[in-house]
């Protein structure tokens, strides 16, 4: 991966592909996640130009430390932009990544083309309780200084028995580094995901279209979640992906590349290449 200096730190990323830029942001711990989605978004749309980076601290990108709010990922997901001479981008974001896709979008709306989110955490929703709840058993694994067993908890919850199978589709050391990159997540990110809030009045301020992508099998917080895109967005469009979970980058990567790759079309026409 090539490096960029952001924000007075170095952050890795690929860009694949020539045409209008697609920036994708991964979720929590697991840096590579996006990678089989950026491989089928190749494919299924070679109009783009696909730029996917890790985020501060995660795998090899710099600023490892403690905290690191959702304005502070927003303002690397920009100055990542500005360091490739992007004036403007489609953004996706996954989990995590989404809530940062979210907040660079209402920072800077004249930025964002449009918005594929990707099952983002909004924890103002009625199910966002029960949802904290059912990750006690995360929480207290990894308050005992269990990171793997944090990161492999979490993963066996979503996947299933193959779950193994599944993270390693996003590269060979993909469950190492998730490992590694646990307490990060814990530690510095999630205290400012717990306060961020989708505000009506900045959200009012973005006029680009949103796509609303779940996974069948997700559960009602997501659902919740989507809803309330709906409420703060005119423009938002929905794409369900059968029989998937919380992991559904990684069970579903084509099905969610033509889903995005339908939505850009539409609602934003792709030029095409030569």
């Amino acid at each position: 991966m090539r490096t960029a200096h952001v924000n007075d730190i170095e952050i890795e990323y690929e860009v694949i592909g020539q045409g209008e830029p697609l920036l994708l942001i991964h979720g929590s711990n697991l840096a590579t996640g996006l990678a089989p989605l950026a491989a089928a978004l190749a494919v299924e749309a070679p109009s783009l130009q696909l730029v996917r980076y890790h985020r501060r601290g995660m795998a090899g990108s710099g600023g490892r430390g403690w905290p690191i709010s959702v304005q502070q990922q927003a303002a690397d997901a920009l100055g990542l932009l500005d360091a490739l001479g992007l004036p403007s981008a489609h953004l996706l974001g996954y989990s995590y990544g989404a809530v940062i896709a979210l907040e660079t979008a209402l920072s800077a709306p004249a930025r964002v083309r449009s918005l594929a989110l990707l099952e983002p955490i909004l924890t103002e929703v009625p199910g966002a309780q029960a949802f904290m709840a059912g990750m006690e058993p995360v929480m207290s694994l990894y308050a005992a200084g269990d990171m793997a067993g944090a990161a492999s908890t979490t993963f066996a919850d979503l996947g299933g028995p193959g779950w193994r199978e599944l993270v390693a589709t996003a590269g060979p050391d993909a469950l190492d580094l998730a490992v590694r990159d646990t307490e990060l997540f814990y530690r510095a990110e999630a205290p400012s995901l717990t306060t961020w809030t989708l505000g009506e009045t900045r959200a009012a301020a973005l006029q680009s279209p949103v796509l609303s992508v779940i996974g069948t099998q997700s559960g009602p917080f997501f659902k919740e979640g989507r809803q309330l895109l709906h409420q703060r967005f005119a423009q938002c469009t929905d794409a369900d992906i059968p029989g998937a979970t919380h992991l559904l980058q990684l069970q579903a990567p084509e099905l969610i590349a033509a889903a995005v790759a339908d939505f850009l079309q539409r609602r934003s026409p792709l030029k095409q290449t030569s």
